[in-house]
């Protein structure tokens, strides 16, 4: 699977508990496009029917889903106990940013976008459950060597200068919080998940206010 990401990808999983009646398969299918987001363009978890080959299939007691001809290429789980995972391609090296080679830049605003996106998939999908606790897991791999860059923000809201680089392959982070606490707390949230990833980029530091602008352009619908 993971040789479909040669230049990096990262992924989210996250479990919301408990589920005390899981819905069946038809039912939660039903439930995931009914919580679709609608941010920032490509959703998180977002089903396609257009072909068979992208179409969500049940295997075993979850739903799967592979969209290997988008060029995100997500994959993604989903199991009505409330636990779910997403596989993507960094934006960045798809090509569809203009003048970014892949393997080259790792961008400032995504990770705080798509983070975001996924806290809020979280949170609907809990009020749907009548999960109440949320366990958090991101991950970012194929980041040495990338400098960090604000591609999508255009450095609009903070200055970043060339040379900050990330000397590791790997980031991996996690919080836990209550689910009906995810949209008011949402800023927070996206700093504890994403400060230690841009950290790695030589000490780099995100203010507050940054990540406070950013979600809220995201929650308006790019």
């Amino acid at each position: 699977m993971l040789e479909q990401y040669p230049y990096g990808w990262w992924s989210c999983s996250y479990t919301v508990s408990p589920v005390d009646d899981p819905p069946s398969l038809v039912a939660f299918r039903n439930i995931l496009k009914e919580i679709k987001g609608h941010e920032t363009g490509w959703p998180v978890w977002l089903s396609l029917d257009t072909t068979p080959a992208m179409t969500p299939h049940v295997l075993g007691d979850v739903i799967e889903c592979w969209l290997l001809d988008t060029e995100d290429a997500d994959f993604w789980r989903a199991d009505p106990k409330g636990q779910m995972f997403l596989l993507r391609r960094f934006q960045e090296d798809t090509g569809e940013i203009k003048g970014i080679e892949p393997g080259q830049v790792f961008d400032l605003t995504l990770p705080i976008w798509r983070t975001g996106e996924c806290l809020l998939h979280a949170s609907r999908l809990a009020a749907r459950l009548g999960a109440q606790h949320a366990e958090f897991a991101m991950a970012w791999h194929g980041l040495e060597g990338r400098e960090l860059r604000t591609v999508a923000s255009r450095g609009r809201r903070t200055p970043l200068f060339p040379g900050h680089i990330c000397h590791e392959d790997e980031v991996r982070t996690t919080v836990e919080t209550e689910a009906a606490a995810i949209s008011d707390t949402l800023p927070e949230l996206v700093k504890s998940l994403t400060a230690p990833l841009f950290a790695r980029f030589d000490f780099f530091e995100v203010q507050d206010e940054f990540y406070a602008a950013e979600i809220s352009e995201m929650r308006t619908g790019l």
